[in-house]
């Protein structure tokens, strides 16, 4: 008897996958996406989520915010989107992923749209210059260039704004270690309100450092820039810095050995 059920139940999931992999799909509405994007001013966010009364199902599938997914019951008429883990004034953008024969709707649009002239333009980053154009700053202002390091974002510098409402181009000088870069710009309006752009990633795997002369009285010279140290025959740091060059003129005369970015050791002669 207890052989009888076993047969039974398994002959019952052999059939169920024949049935599951074998018979088409049941055809499923075609989906859609929605846009938006704004910055996160400290409000929370409502989406109307329209029901179809005759399918049983809510017009909303997914919701992601600045490529993240959302977690929530999409089964409600009402989304409510917050932005927690998000700084104030971080642009955001919003993908809805939705049914084709539904639109959703912002309830409150106004809770992330900014109503400024400023915004940043053609912010880049390569391995020698991060470079933005921005149109609307104000004497008064400030650029605050930003790294992601150690898990927290660094302040590396700041750059007065030149108040020209037509737009102008800045310009900095980047760090990069080996490996992943994260940066942003964060405008400080005169009034002290902020904005931040979007962040901008890069890998940087650099090429070993030459430099020359290996003899010489005043100047050695890099092959690229980099963070640098000298240490002289007791071990001891006696220069530092970052650049592609150094005046070693100052040393004592005798054999040093400098560091490129804490490796590619060499070691020259000071006249």
């Amino acid at each position: 008897m207890i052989m009888f059920i076993f047969n039974a139940i398994i002959q019952m999931i052999v059939l169920f996958l024949v049935l599951y992999f074998l018979l088409p799909a049941v055809d499923q509405e075609p989906q859609n996406e929605t846009h938006y994007t704004g910055v996160h001013q400290g409000n929370t966010l409502f989406i109307q989520n329209p029901f179809n009364a005759e399918l049983n199902e809510f017009c909303i599938s997914e919701v992601f915010v600045n490529g993240k997914k959302k977690r929530f019951n999409t089964r409600l008429s009402a989304l409510v989107l917050d932005f927690d883990d998000l700084d104030l004034f971080t642009p955001v953008s919003i993908r809805i992923i939705h049914k084709d024969s539904c639109n959703p709707v912002i309830i409150n649009p106004d809770a992330i749209f900014f109503h400024t002239t400023f915004g940043f333009k053609n912010i880049n980053v390569t391995d020698s210059l991060l470079s933005w154009k921005a149109v609307g700053d104000k004497s008064g202002g400030q650029y605050i260039v930003e790294k992601y390091t150690d898990f927290h974002w660094q302040d590396l510098d700041v750059i007065d704004a030149k108040g020209r409402f037509e737009g102008t181009s800045y310009e900095y000088v980047p760090y990069l270690e080996e490996g992943a870069n994260k940066f942003r710009i964060k405008y400080v309006f005169p009034d002290g309100s902020y904005l931040y752009s979007r962040e901008l990633d890069i890998h940087f795997y650099p090429e070993p450092v030459t430099f020359s002369p290996k003899r010489t009285s005043k100047m050695i010279k890099f092959s690229r820039s980099a963070q640098y140290k000298i240490y002289d025959p007791k071990d001891k740091v006696v220069l530092e810095g970052v650049g592609n060059e150094v005046d070693v003129s100052r040393l004592w005369k005798g054999e040093y050995v400098i560091y490129f970015d804490g490796k590619d050791p060499g070691t020259f002669v000071k006249e």
